[in-house]
């Protein structure tokens, strides 16, 4: 399998039987730069936000979906205090190659015990540093209920060579203070980490 950063919300999960772009924000690619004939499109935003038409597959709310040879599973957390909000944002999860991929989206509420039974065992986890409604804290308390692998945030700024001042904020509430950005990660199920592993991603141009 192999992960790329696209750029702004949106990565690339580029499997054996196809590929999924998630948090793509409406922005559907023009059909003749798809990547590949079997491609998968979730939003984890709000079911009712528009969204770019296309004849790809295209998922904008929980649910289980098998497309292609490909499990994906849609967890509605909270978009905001659910106290004051029905709203919802869905964190997906990936199911190929043997790998759990999960989409945090743009949580603004901690999930519930439930959400989390339903998210279920995590491999990695894509996250977009730059819009988030959790604090820092509470992404990293996130984090370590879901326990991945290996994380995967956006917001490194490739024309500076450093990351985002979100991102550095996540990074060092994670403890990290080196790290080597790459293009894309590719990983199977044999080489995870024992230990949770941060992969800091260059957006593709």
């Amino acid at each position: 399998m192999e992960i790329r950063w696209l750029g702004k919300a949106t990565f690339e999960i580029r499997s054996s039987v196809g590929v999924v772009l998630v948090d793509h924000q409406g922005e559907i690619p023009n059909v003749t730069k798809l990547p590949d004939d079997n491609t998968v499109f979730v939003y984890s935003q709000n079911d009712h936000v528009p969204h770019a038409k296309s004849d790809s597959h295209v998922l904008t709310g929980p649910g289980e979906y098998e497309i292609g040879g490909i499990s994906i599973r849609g967890v509605a957390t909270p978009a905001d205090n659910p106290a004051i909000s029905r709203d919802i944002n869905t964190v997906y999860v990936v199911d190929a190659d043997g790998l759990q991929v999960a989409s945090l989206g743009n949580p603004g509420h901690q999930p519930s015990a439930q959400s989390f039974q339903q998210i279920s065992k995590v491999d990695i986890l894509v996250l977009n540093t730059e819009s988030q409604g959790l604090e820092t804290e509470e992404l990293s308390t996130l984090i370590r209920n879901l326990e991945p692998k290996i994380v995967v945030p956006s917001g490194y700024d490739l024309e500076t060579g450093k990351p985002s001042p979100a991102m550095n904020r996540f990074l060092s509430e994670l403890g990290v203070k080196e790290f080597e950005p790459t293009s894309k990660l590719t990983v199977t199920n044999k080489s995870l980490p024992d230990e949770r592993t941060i992969i800091v991603l260059q957006p593709i141009t």
